[in-house]
């Protein structure tokens, strides 16, 4: 088994620089009179490439997603999985520790930003309280 990458161009390709990526699990097999074949097993998602790069974000949630379609295919092993995650991942990159502190803090911020505009903005030991609470799973107070 293998990924197929279909790549497309966006429709006005003049004023925005995106190409979209689908990925297909896609098996070789030999028919009835031997021919090779091929057959897609599975769609596994798509992810837009804007200016030569996969964004930050897009790229967590389509590996995110492309591992849930793979735990629903019974017919792979565990070792075919690891396989498919590996090649997903040469092609769409996790992110990386800098990346994740660089999002967190985006968000954060925005959050933030919010509660003040709202009438409602947290100290900052309300804001460690949330965080800490992300430790076990509880409610922050």
């Amino acid at each position: 088994m293998y990924i197929r990458w279909v790549v497309r161009k966006h429709k006005n390709a003049e004023v925005a620089n995106t190409n979209f990526y689908d990925a297909y699990l896609v098996e070789s097999y030999r028919d009835e009179r031997g021919q090779p074949r091929q057959r897609t097993v599975a769609y596994l998602g798509n992810i837009r490439q804007i200016n030569n790069e996969f964004p930050t974000i897009e790229r967590e949630l389509f590996l995110l997603r492309a591992d849930r379609i793979l735990e629903t295919l019974p017919e792979l092993t565990e070792n075919d999985r690891q396989e498919i995650r590996e090649a997903l991942r040469r092609k769409i990159p996790p992110l990386n520790r800098d990346e994740v502190i660089r999002a967190f803090t985006a968000n954060l911020t925005w959050y933030r930003q919010w509660w003040e505009q709202n009438g409602c903005p947290l100290t900052d030991d309300e804001l460690l309280s949330i965080v800490r609470a992300t430790r076990g799973g509880m409610e922050a107070v």
